[in-house]
């Protein structure tokens, strides 16, 4: 055993990891990085980026080695007064051989990798007030003030375990093929300033050369450091293998023009085909020809939950073969980012009782939405607001900016945002691909060609691939017969009298409150059993909804009743539709729900004409009427070649207060970006970010035992299952009715009481109907304790 140097007695964290092992694990996430993400250092500008990211990764923690630190580190009595260890480290980056613009970019990048720049100068104390608590305070205790930068500098280092560091230097430099060596004279303590002083007004031209240096290093030294810490060995890549689906895929079925374009194509492009035409296969045949021209992350963006755990699970199929086919095992290769990750990923892990099986569980499941939140899985499926987060400024934004950089990214149904959400986008998707050089691929089956325009000239495409006309023309897929009445019209006469029980139908309302009617009123025909029939909304809680989403794809289903969710891509092939009205593009969607892949005879799309009272209130009315008037003039089976026609005669252009809204969001967005500086978070940012979430969670009142027995049992992502979202709007109209109330449920954990505030809500719910709205006649006092 060889005898120890005195750098292992030196730590970096309480848990007794020392300052050398934490620089070897950050490293190991700098080989990682530098694997993965090579366009990192190509934005800069800077030819020896990598070579920077490994001095400030090697000196960031030095400051930890001032002997009141470890102390403190030790749980020993100390002057370290809170103060921040990385001010203690920059001046151990001016022993590097190089020019003193290189030093100062890794000083700063260190100087903020826990605190921002701002928050750092609210703890600097001037001189005269350091003089005066010396005085008052410390001068009988200690020979200076314990935040007197210089004295402590010159009193709480060691030489010797310097040198072995310095030591330690030379040989990972040569380990990394690092050129920059150290200089012999020793640093001059007294001619040094408080790096806070020095550095803590740092400002620099938005988009320069400067910002992006400083933006990419400060970016890249965080993620070694928090990865490195949480011992994290691996980043993971895609590779050749990972697409060998496409070989067989090719061999399988005959492409279409579409497919074959995307096949070849390798720069950003808009695809526009119909549903069930193999969008999804055209995205990854892309794909992989993008990534054999330059690594990176990969980002399969679509706009709903559901969706997105739909395609999860999908391209875990076809990317990660190694997990596809062993049951209940995650992929490390396709991860996925939204609101209620957890809930999804807890499905993968077995139901326990105990606290301490909990316990344990909760560990694995943290880990696993750890693992796909720090983006060390290739591709990740996620909402658009995952990517859009970061432009808001919200703490962590530059980390988030660093795993883009060079990423590609697949846009699918991106018809489905309000104009300010696409604006957004646009200004979003614009700023990656010029700054960053992201690859990108834009999908849709439905999309005016005013909007095709906007994408087009926005970012800079060329390439559009367009079905081809021979399959629009033979996609005869549905007919669509305009009914003079409602819904409920149409199922208390035309249904009854023609119910065909070899058939599966779909009822799709505008709203919950339509569905559950419908849905009440088929159980009461009694065609069916309750298990024929599944009604799907947004008002059930988790546990129950997932239940429905299986019930969706069984075969003894032959009714489903739902609201606009069944839109998005979820796989299911009914044969009749009845549908309330909508605009075309939210029609289309729906459409592609029956008959999807054209392998059934021409299926009847029964479009009521009468809508519900408040309809108004999801979608325009005008809309809804411009789409029934040019749906009214088919009077042959739907020729899939005359839809974007269609869809251009319902949306020729933005309406005037739709276009302001746009120009004035493409605006003020592009003058936001403005604010994303290096060492810096925007608090208004991260509050204007989160407001965007409309909906609130609440608990139906029938299950406050079982959620504070859940609690109680530690089974916390279980009980989060039972809560329900709200519309905000809905929510503080119940909220100011006294139909909702805040109640507090304390629980005890690791020998702590932990408060979990959540709002109840006094309306009655059915696993068959979701939230209804009527009071739940439940008393306070009987139920409460």
């Amino acid at each position: 055993m060889s005898e120890k140097k005195l750098i292992d007695f030196i730590l970096a964290k309480s848990d007794g990891t020392t300052l050398s092992e934490h620089i070897n694990d950050d490293l190991v996430i700098f080989k990682q990085l530098k694997n993965s993400l090579p366009v990192a250092s190509e934005l800069t500008n800077l030819k020896r980026f990598w070579e920077l990211l490994f001095c400030a990764i090697f000196f960031h923690d030095f400051g930890k080695m001032h002997s009141e630190f470890q102390k403190k580190l030790k749980g020993e009595k100390n002057y370290w007064q809170g103060q921040r260890h990385e001010i203690y480290s920059i001046p151990f980056v001016y022993k590097l051989d190089i020019p003193e613009w290189k030093q100062d970019l890794i000083a700063k990048a260190i100087l903020a990798h826990h605190k921002s720049f701002d928050e750092l100068k609210k703890s600097l104390i001037n001189e005269e007030d350091l003089e005066f608590e010396y005085q008052t305070q410390w001068k009988n205790k200690i020979k200076y003030h314990p935040k007197d930068f210089l004295e402590n500098l010159k009193h709480n280092f060691s030489k010797e375990v310097l040198n072995e560091y310095l030591s330690l230097f030379e040989q990972k430099r040569k380990l990394f093929n690092i050129p920059y060596t150290l200089k012999e004279e020793p640093i001059k303590v007294d001619t040094l300033k408080n790096p806070i002083n020095k550095y803590c007004n740092f400002s620099c031209n938005f988009l320069s050369e400067e910002y992006f240096q400083n933006l990419m290093l400060w970016a890249g030294l965080k993620i070694s450091d928090h990865l490195g810490s949480a011992k994290i060995k691996k980043i993971y890549l895609l590779n050749k293998g990972n697409f060998k689906f496409i070989d067989a895929f090719k061999a399988k079925y005959r492409l279409y023009k579409h497919q074959k374009e995307s096949f070849k194509a390798n720069t950003s492009s808009i695809l526009i085909a119909p549903t069930g035409s193999g969008k999804t296969e055209s995205a990854l045949g892309w794909l992989k020809n993008v990534l054999e021209k330059k690594q990176g992350r990969v980002f399969y963006v679509l706009p709903y939950t559901a969706s997105i755990n739909a395609m999860h699970k999908r391209l875990v199929n076809y990317i990660d073969f190694e997990v596809s086919n062993k049951e209940k095992k995650f992929s490390n290769i396709v991860g996925l980012l939204h609101g209620n990750i957890s809930h999804y990923i807890s499905e993968y892990f077995t139901d326990v009782n105990s606290k301490e099986e909990n316990i344990k569980r909760n560990k694995k499941i943290k880990k696993l939405v750890a693992q796909y939140k720090t983006l060390l899985s290739p591709v990740i499926v996620a909402t658009p607001f995952q990517l859009l987060k970061y432009f808001f400024g919200i703490k962590g934004f530059e980390k988030g900016l660093f795993f883009l950089s060079g990423a590609k990214l697949i846009f699918d149904e991106i018809h489905a945002y309000d104009v300010q959400t696409f604006a957004q986008l646009i200004v979003m998707l614009r700023f990656l691909k010029k700054y960053f050089y992201n690859d990108i691929f834009i999908m849709t089956a439905t999309l005016p060609t005013f909007m095709i325009e906007i994408i087009k000239n926005y970012l800079e495409i060329d390439t559009v691939i367009y079905a081809d006309d021979n399959l629009l023309s033979n996609l005869k897929r549905h007919k669509i017969i305009l009914y003079k009445g409602d819904i409920i019209n149409f199922l208390q006469n035309e249904f009854l009298t023609n119910y065909d029980k070899s058939k599966k139908y779909i009822f799709v309302c505008n709203t919950v409150s339509r569905a559950q009617e419908v849905y009440k009123k088929i159980l009461n025909t009694n065609l069916f059993k309750k298990d024929d029939i599944v009604l799907v909304h947004g008002r059930f809680n988790q546990k129950d909804r997932n239940i429905k989403e299986q019930k969706l794809q069984d075969e003894n289903t032959k009714v489903l009743v739902g609201t606009q969710t069944i839109e998005v891509s979820l796989d299911i092939d009914y044969d009749v539709m009845i549908t309330e009205p909508a605009p075309l593009d939210a029609l289309v969607q729906r459409f592609g729900r029956v008959n999807r892949k054209a392998k059934k005879e021409i299926s009847p799309i029964y479009l009521c004409e009468i809508g519900g009272k408040n309809d108004k209130f999801i979608y325009p009315i005008e809309k809804i009427q411009a789409t029934v008037s040019v749906l009214s003039k088919i009077n042959d089976n739907l020729d899939e070649k005359i839809l974007q026609e269609l869809l251009d005669t319902v949306y020729p252009s933005w309406t005037e207060q739709e276009q302001k809204l746009f120009d004035e969001t493409i605006k003020l967005f592009d003058e936001s970006l403005k604010t994303l500086m290096p060492f810096s978070y925007c608090k208004e940012g991260e509050e204007k970010f989160y407001s965007r979430f409309t909906d609130i969670k609440v608990l139906p009142v029938a299950f406050y035992n079982e959620y504070k027995e859940l609690l109680q049992n530690y089974n916390f992502i279980e009980a989060e299952k039972l809560l329900v979202n709200l519309n905000r709007n809905l929510f503080y109209k119940f909220l100011k009715e006294g139909i909702i109330s805040e109640e507090k449920f304390v629980i005890e954990l690791n020998d702590k009481l932990i408060t979990n505030n959540i709002y109840v809500i006094y309306l009655k719910y059915s696993e068959e109907l979701g939230l209804i709205d009527e009071k739940e006649d439940f008393k306070k006092e009987t139920l409460f304790w």
